[in-house]
């Protein structure tokens, strides 16, 4: 008789500490987990995103190498970067048919720009984690085979424009294209 009591006691515990693993509420996964990302300008339906519900759409994993055009011969970076296809978050906001082009936005105040051609590509992505952790600058933008001017982190805002948009660089005589060669 004690012996079973000892084995349903055993049970139950085990029942508790598996509900509560699976059961309760999960935490944030990133520290600033309020940060917003806002998609609107030519698009049907605006988005308002916090970074967990980024992080809950499907995921997209590339490896590329980051390169500073002020140093071309130095790799700055270089690894699995994980987050959303920028496409998916394009088509979740309904691209308008005159949109062109795709302006990003950082806290900081710096801007660049893509074409919507370019952010449609599939390895192109607004990362949140890079070799399985997160971003300490929340969200970068993943461009492979562009220069690092193109990559822009601390993303908050995503415009789209019908008009030909030039980020910093690209405003101060930089390739809009960016292309490594």
């Amino acid at each position: 008789m004690e012996r079973r009591l000892f084995l349903l006691t055993l049970v139950g515990i085990a029942i508790v500490a598996l509900s509560i693993l699976f059961l309760a509420p999960k935490g944030a996964m990133f520290e600033n987990s309020e940060l917003r990302l806002v998609v609107d300008g030519s698009v049907k339906h605006p988005l308002n995103l916090t970074i967990d519900e980024i992080a809950a759409m499907p995921k997209t994993t590339v490896n590329a190498r980051l390169y500073c055009v002020g140093t071309p011969d130095r790799l700055l970076d270089n690894g699995n970067w994980t987050g959303v296809r920028l496409a998916f978050l394009l088509e979740n906001a309904g691209l308008s048919p005159d949109a062109i082009k795709v302006a990003f936005y950082a806290e900081d105040g710096y801007i660049t720009d893509l074409t919507v051609t370019e952010a449609e590509q599939e390895n192109i992505i607004l990362a949140y984690e890079k070799d399985g952790k997160p971003l300490p600058e929340n969200l970068r933008v993943v461009v492979p085979g562009k220069w690092g001017y193109k990559w822009i982190s601390q993303v908050n805002h995503i415009e789209l424009v019908n008009y030909d948009f030039k980020g910093f660089y690209e405003n101060n005589g930089y390739s809009d294209t960016a292309e490594i060669s």
